[in-house]
């Protein structure tokens, strides 16, 4: 997946499509993308697409939490969607389900999104 691969803006909100292996290395690509979009474009919302995910490690939990600080100074949120039972695991150990709303797809968090803001 190319790295323009990983994003897409609907509205104010950024879907980042996550790759397979969500470690160290392909943090750091998403994480410089996202900090370059947040500069570019008025992101309030965060919608993080696991469907393609089967790896996960601790540099994955930051990235979530990076992009979670930057939302709130919005008053947007961060979303976490298509989820496995294994990074399902490992996102409510480390506590991420505590500031990230959970969606069962990517749809269903854009209409959450759309509910909360417009109506």
């Amino acid at each position: 997946m190319e790295k323009k691969d990983f994003y897409e803006m609907n509205g104010e909100t950024l879907i980042v499509h996550l790759p397979e292996e969500l470690d160290h290395h392909s943090v750091e690509k998403i994480r410089e993308g996202t900090d370059e979009l947040f500069l570019a474009k008025r992101i309030r919302n965060v919608v993080f697409d696991y469907g393609n995910t089967s790896f996960m490690d601790s540099s994955g939990i930051g990235l979530v939490m990076g992009r979670y600080r930057e939302v709130r100074y919005l008053k947007g949120d961060i979303f976490i969607t298509c989820v496995n039972q294994k990074v399902s695991r490992i996102l409510e150990i480390s506590g991420l389900y505590r500031v990230a709303k959970q969606a069962k797809e990517v749809e269903d968090a854009l209409k959450m999104i759309q509910t909360n803001y417009c109506g």
